[in-house]
């Protein structure tokens, strides 16, 4: 049995551009959202960053981004990683930039993290029909 302690999410938000300033390590998130509009079905989102802050990791974790869609369940992303950390303390940024993502069906979708194929944070997500 693995006694090590789950990571705790702190935030997860969706948004257009996640800059990062090289000299202070800050990140600016720009157009935060949570819904696409679109006139037809699939539809295909040009860039879409999911970013997470996490903190109270001891040591390395697999990590796995996923998008849902609700009313079928289907995985229509499934994104694999490790990340690592070194202090307790520490609070680890992630940013995962998603280029022509394809939402095959207009309804609600969830973007889920998971530590170790525990889930830590969901976040709700709807593609909307524009008239």
């Amino acid at each position: 049995m693995n006694n090590k302690p789950m990571p705790i999410a702190l935030a997860m938000i969706i948004c257009d551009t996640v800059i990062e300033d090289k000299l202070t390590n800050k990140k600016t998130l720009i157009g935060v959202f949570n819904r696409v509009n679109s006139p037809k079905a699939p539809c295909i989102h040009p860039c879409v960053n999911v970013f997470l802050s996490l903190t109270e990791g001891i040591g390395e974790y697999d990590c796995t981004l996923k998008c849902i869609e609700v009313s079928t369940e289907k995985s229509i992303l499934d994104l694999k990683g490790k990340i690592n950390f070194t202090d307790r303390k520490e609070i680890a940024e992630l940013n995962f930039e998603l280029r022509g993502i394809m939402f095959p069906n207009f309804g609600e979708y969830r973007f889920e993290f998971y530590s170790n194929n525990e889930p830590l944070i969901s976040r709700r997500f709807l593609v909307h029909e524009s008239r």
